[in-house]
C-alpha cells in the first residue's frame, strides 16, 4: 500500500500546522500528490486558510491541488476523499486537556466515514517536528492476529518500509498466543524487514497508549475495526481510544470490508476487486448480492449504512436498498448488477 493521494484537512489555525506538514513529507516520500481541503464558513478567508498549506507544498516540490468548498468541513473532506478515490486524510487533532489530547466532533466524523485511512496528527511546536525530512522514525503497529489487523499491518509495513523507519509489534493478551500472533505478523507481513516485538497485558487501548509514551514512538497504527473493539461499530473502541488519547500520531488503517468473507448475513460492505469497487450484500439467508458502488447519480462510491441497512452516497444524499434500488434521489436509476 502506497499513499498516492494524500488529503490534507485544514482550517489554517495553528493547531493545523503540524498536519499540513507532515502531508507534505508524506506526499514527497510516496511521490504522492497532495489535496489540499477546506470546508469555510467565510468564503473572504478561505484563500488564507490553505496559504500556509501551499507554501509547504510548494517548498518541498509537492503536487498539489487546493478544493474550497461550502460544505460542512467534515463533508468537504470526506466527499474529496470519495470523489478523488484518496489513500489517506490527514488531519490534526484538537488540543489537549488535563493533559489527555481529545478529538473533535469534526475529526469523530471523518473517522467515521472515511473511504480511506486516516492519519491523525498532534500539534506540537515547530522544534518537535521532524528536521530530517522523513515523517517518521519509530513506529509502533498494533495486532491482535485477525484478518482485520494483519491488513493494518500490511499498510503499516509498506509506509514503515518507505520511511526506512524502525518498528515494533504490539500484542496485548496472553503471553503464549501473542508469540504465535507476533512470529507468523512478523514473518508474513515484514519478510526480511527487522522488527522488535513487544507482548502486554490489561487494557489493550491504556497499555499501547502508555507504551507509546514511555518508548517514545512517534506513529502508532492500528486498525479501525479489531483489536477487542465493537464488533458492530465502524471505528471499534479499542482504536477510538487509542486515537483519542495516544501522546502521539495515529494512523488509523480502514480495513473493514476488504474481503467478502466479513461480511455477514444482513449486512453490506464495499469489496474491491483489481481497480473495481463492488457493494456486497449478503442477505438474511446468506445469498450474496454484487451491485456497481458507483452512484448513479454523479458517480461517487456508496457505502453501507448499517443502521438503515442501505446504500448511502455520501456526496449527495442518494438512498439505494441492500439490492440496489432507489430509495430516496437525487438518483434516479439504480445501482447495477455486476460481478465479482
Amino acid at each position: 500500500m502506497s499513499y498516492k493521494r494524500i488529503i490534507i484537512a485544514t482550517d489554517g489555525s495553528p493547531t493545523a500546522e503540524t498536519a499540513e506538514q507532515m502531508a507534505v513529507l508524506l506526499a514527497k516520500a510516496t511521490k504522492g500528490k497532495l489535496t489540499i481541503v477546506h470546508g469555510y464558513g467565510n468564503p473572504e478567508k478561505a484563500d488564507a486558510a490553505v496559504a500556509r498549506a501551499i507554501a509547504s507544498a510548494d517548498e518541498q516540490g509537492v503536487k498539489h491541488e487546493v478544493v474550497l468548498s461550502d460544505d460542512d468541513p467534515a463533508d468537504a473532506v470526506v466527499n474529496t476523499a470519495t470523489e478523488g478515490n484518496a489513500d489517506l486524510i490527514v488531519s490534526g487533532s484538537k488540543g489537549l486537556l488535563k493533559g489527555e489530547q481529545l478529538i473533535g466532533s469534526l475529526v469523530r466524523r471523518v473517522l467515521t466515514h472515511a473511504p480511506c485511512d486516516v492519519l491523525l496528527t498532534r500539534a506540537r511546536d515547530a522544534s518537535l517536528r521532524p528536521q530530517d525530512g522523513s515523517p517518521y522514525r519509530k513506529v509502533l503497529i498494533a495486532t491482535d492476529g485477525s484478518a482485520t489487523a494483519d491488513r493494518a499491518a500490511r499498510k503499516a509495513a509498506a509506509l514503515a518500509k518507505r520511511l526506512e523507519a524502525t518498528v515494533t509489534l504490539v500484542f496485548v493478551g496472553h503471553p503464549k498466543t501473542g508469540e504465535l500472533v507476533l512470529q507468523d505478523t512478523a514473518a508474513t507481513t515484514f519478510e526480511e524487514y527487522e522488527v522488535d516485538t513487544m507482548i502486554l497485558e490489561g487494557e489493550p487501548a491504556e497499555v499501547i497508549n502508555a507504551t507509546a509514551e514511555k518508548e517514545g514512538f512517534d506513529l502508532v497504527v492500528v486498525g479501525n475495526r479489531g483489536l477487542a473493539g465493537a464488533k458492530a461499530a465502524i471505528l471499534g473502541s479499542v482504536p477510538r481510544d487509542i486515537a483519542e488519547y495516544a501522546p502521539c500520531d495515529v494512523l488509523v488503517a480502514r480495513t473493514i470490508a476488504q474481503n467478502l468473507d466479513e461480511i455477514l448475513p444482513g449486512e453490506g460492505g464495499i469489496v474491491t476487486t483489481g481497480d473495481q469497487k463492488v457493494a456486497v450484500y449478503r442477505t438474511p439467508k446468506g445469498e450474496v448480492v454484487t451491485i456497481s458502488a458507483k452512484c448513479t447519480h454523479m458517480g461517487c462510491t456508496v457505502k453501507w449504512n448499517a443502521a438503515e441497512k442501505a446504500w448511502d452516497c455520501p456526496c449527495h444524499g442518494s438512498r439505494y436498498a441492500p439490492t440496489g434500488e432507489v430509495i430516496n434521489g437525487p438518483a434516479e436509476k439504480a445501482l447495477a448488477p455486476t460481478e465479482l
